[in-house]
């Protein structure tokens, strides 16, 4: 049951649906709520899907309140209708602190404070990417101003980074550094009986993951490339799943069903506790033109699984140094022949990832990600809150 007594803390979150950004606020609301009283305001409501039906439970089970913001699309007035809801409900339960995570809950956020928002409220900012406003410039300038002195945390070094790029590109003022730290995003470590089982079946299919929105970011429309020019480069019998959606689905389903791979090739819809299920696979793929950090990649490491990835910023700083699998931005022709390579020596990748975990776990745990946060929030507030 919520404590009268502790803060109150409102999660202001895109929707509850597939994304990192939505899995690290529920995650540290888990961690932490024998301390702060924790609420949820999903810009674009609750998603009719098992990922986000699972997100519900979660919060259900800790009787986390969660709150719609609008269904409408921003360009019909939904912007406008959810700043002006997130405003009333900033009223009506006033949060000590409000943590706003990733664009579309900044730029509600910059609606509702156009209508006037308590003075004693708090604002924590995570950003979850290394690349802030990329198709909103203008309007990410504007919601810069609103953001000025509020507390910010990066899930990398990389996201502070493009933070300040953004600030400098469309001369803003810079974030100081006593107002900004990086909290590496925490992962569940599963038990070992969740781990990648190196006693597969003979003649079983190597099974090849990739896991995310499918839009440009994520390198979707590198996949058919990829996968066709790895294909060519091993014998072995692959099974490759892809769980997502977005933008690039269409152009994804219509490849598979023209495609002529000695592969299989399922796209499917995203899994609910991916990290449950990851010991099912045998190779992740991560073909990102840029990240905040990865939690998916986070996740299959801690599970035992070699992870063929882009080397690039945010995504890079998961990986320990002298890390074999990695390849250039857009590398098609890197990402098909570690690929094939990885599918080809299995087992020896196996060994590599295994003698990394322990520092991928000390790293990326939840313990030191509500450490982070907790140490984030008392700082804003009153140290008589915490007394006795």
């Amino acid at each position: 049951m919520p404590h009268p007594a502790h803060p109150r803390i409102l999660h202001v979150i895109t929707h509850l649906d597939m994304g990192g950004a939505e899995n690290v606020a529920i995650s540290l609301a888990e961690e932490l709520h024998a301390e702060f009283n924790f609420s949820f305001f999903a810009v674009g409501g609750v998603a009719d899907n098992p990922v986000g039906q699972e997100m519900v439970r979660r919060l259900e089970r800790l009787e986390m309140p969660v709150h719609s913001g609008t269904t409408l699309g921003f360009r019909r007035g939904g912007l406008v209708q959810a700043g002006i809801r997130l405003n009333r409900l900033i009223w009506k339960i006033r949060p000590e602190i409000v943590h706003l995570h990733t664009e579309i809950p900044e730029t509600t956020f910059a609606v509702a404070s156009l209508l006037g928002l308590p003075t004693a409220t708090r604002i924590v900012r995570t950003v979850h990417n290394s690349e802030i406003w990329p198709a909103w410039q203008r309007i990410g300038r504007l919601v810069e101003h609103h953001l000025r002195h509020v507390e910010v945390v990066g899930v990398s070094k990389a996201c502070l980074d493009g933070l300040r790029e953004f600030q400098s590109a469309q001369h803003l003022p810079l974030i100081p550094e006593d107002q900004a730290c990086v909290v590496y995003n925490g992962v569940l470590s599963q038990g070992s009986d969740l781990l990648r089982q190196d006693s597969r079946p003979a003649g079983r299919p190597t099974r090849v993951l990739f896991a995310g929105r499918l839009e440009l970011q994520k390198g979707v429309d590198l996949l058919p490339n990829v996968l066709t020019a790895a294909a060519a480069l091993t014998a072995r019998p692959v099974e490759v799943t892809i769980l997502g959606h977005g933008s690039l689905e269409n152009l994804l389903r219509q490849w598979i069903q023209t495609h002529s791979l000695p592969w299989t090739v399922t796209l499917a819809e995203p899994v609910a506790n991916l990290a449950e299920h990851m010991g099912n696979y045998d190779v992740m793929l991560v073909p990102s033109r840029f990240e905040g950090l990865c939690l998916v990649a986070i996740e299959a490491l801690m599970a035992g699984i070699p992870v063929v990835a882009t080397s690039v910023r945010g995504l890079n700083e998961i990986f320990p140094p002298g890390y074999p699998l990695l390849c250039d931005l857009e590398d098609v022709s890197c990402l098909a022949r570690v690929l094939a390579g990885t599918i080809e020596n299995l087992d020896h990748y196996v060994g590599v990832v295994a003698q990394e975990r322990a520092g991928v776990v000390e790293r990326f745990n939840l313990d030191g990600m509500a450490r982070g946060y907790r140490h984030r929030y008392r700082s804003l507030l009153q140290p008589a809150r915490y007394e006795g």
